[in-house]
């Protein structure tokens, strides 16, 4: 999380020597960016076009002034797609009279016989009451047989399906019951439908982001700002975070990972963060907030003792601090955390170089993509060949070895730089004396 590198406290002498012998070191950058006779006056002369499909910062040179009346389509916009008209509500269907009613079923017609019906003329001859006084008596008679067929159908028809007092009527459900109980106990055992994830290891030696191949590069030109004010310095990383974040937002969408812009705030003196109070020391990367710390004392000295070196300096070290962001979205840095939970003091310290020494190859893995186009030739070159084989453990105050010897921090800049892929920075999978 820290950038120890030469020039920390006692070493600036040695910088100041490495800078005063390229020729354009005395070259100082122009906070406004009007000089053409900068070093690293390197900003475009024409605005490029925004990229649809990718980040982009709001009015930045990188990706040029929003398109008047037209939405942004950065992935991270938290504006919503236009609502699609929609037609008119299904209302219920109204039919015509004499048709449906208000649930859809037909209405009856009005009745066209009467109840009783029309009287009929009696037969000649009178009426016969004691005929009709049989019919009458059979009549009831049917009636009451039927009732009486009818009630001991329905008895029989009860007792069949159990409301008697018949003994086999109550055990009959109780069979297949303690059957079917017994067939759901067994069957969540063996058929846990939850796919297992990735544990810890797996994570962070086979990464799907060690999958994708070599990044894309963002074709960002260096910013061109000073660190000789606050603002200019802040100004410089909010032009250098939208570069970083086009390349690794690709990467991160090649390999099916999750990606958020991370914060860059530049600081004076002290301020607080979520994880504890930054000391203008060296540079920091928060994973809680996402944030990365650079504090504005560091930069500015350097720049008034070399300024072609602060120039390399500054790149590197927010290169390696986004490379801690990669490692918090890709899962790689909470599973290092956790494997170290369980580890003696001196695995934890190897796990910490392993951690720090990726996020150091990820982040020349982006300047490495980018060289042609910032560019990273000539005089900025050499001093950063410089910085990477100064930087490390070695240099550290306290000396605590969690970061890696120069040896070390070397190999792995180099490494990310020519081979421009993530593959290249497993140091999980690397032998200890590689990490060392």
């Amino acid at each position: 999380m820290r950038d120890d590198s030469a020039g920390d406290g006692d070493s600036q002498d040695e910088s100041s020597e490495a800078g005063s012998g390229q020729s354009g070191a005395g070259q100082g950058w122009s906070a406004t960016g009007q000089s053409s006779s900068s070093a690293w006056q390197a900003a475009p002369s024409q605005p490029q076009q925004r990229d649809q499909n990718g980040p982009h910062s709001e009015g930045s040179y990188l990706w040029g002034p929003p398109n008047q009346g037209q939405e942004p389509s950065s992935p991270w916009s938290n504006a919503l797609p236009p609502q699609q008209q929609s037609g008119p509500r299904h209302a219920a269907s109204q039919g015509g009279p004499g048709q449906t009613g208000p649930m859809g079923q037909p209405v009856q017609q009005a009745p066209t016989w009467q109840y009783p019906p029309i009287p009929i003329p009696q037969p000649p001859g009178g009426r016969r009451r004691k005929k009709k006084k049989a019919s009458r008596n059979l009549l009831i008679g049917l009636v009451v047989l039927a009732v009486l067929v009818v009630g001991s159908g329905i008895t029989l028809l009860v007792r069949s399906v159990g409301g008697g007092d018949d003994p086999q009527a109550k055990d009959s459900p109780t069979a297949p019951v303690s059957e079917s109980s017994s067939s759901p106990s067994a069957s969540p055992s063996p058929t846990p439908t939850a796919p297992r994830g990735p544990t810890a290891d797996e994570v962070v030696k086979g990464s799907a982001l060690y999958k994708i191949g070599p990044v894309a590069a963002s074709k960002c030109a260096e910013p061109p700002f000073a660190p000789v004010t606050v603002a200019a310095a802040q100004q410089y990383y909010n032009r250098l975070l939208p570069c970083l974040n086009r390349t690794w937002w690709l990467a991160m969408k090649k390999a099916n990972l999750p990606f958020r812009n991370p914060k860059a705030v530049v600081y004076v003196g002290k301020t607080p963060s979520p994880c504890g109070i930054q000391r203008s020391v060296r540079a920091a990367y928060c994973a809680a907030n996402e944030t990365i710390y650079l504090p504005f004392a560091v930069d500015n000295g350097y720049y008034k003792t070399n300024p072609v070196y602060a120039r390399a300096v500054m790149l590197n070290t927010f290169a390696h601090e986004y490379g801690h962001h990669v490692q918090k979205l890709s899962g790689i840095l909470a599973s290092s955390m956790s494997r170290q939970q369980s580890m003696t003091p001196n695995q934890k310290l190897l796990e910490s170089r392993r951690r720090e020494l990726q996020a150091t190859c990820l982040g020349a893995v982006y300047l490495g993509a980018n060289a042609a186009f910032t560019p990273m030739n000539g005089p900025l070159l050499a001093n950063w060949k410089f910085l990477i084989s100064h930087s490390g453990d070695d240099y550290a105050r306290p000396r605590v070895h969690d970061h890696g010897n120069r040896v070390s921090n070397y190999q792995w800049s180099i490494t990310g730089f020519n081979g421009k892929k993530p593959d290249a920075c497993n140091t999980f999978t690397a032998a200890d004396v590689r990490v060392n």
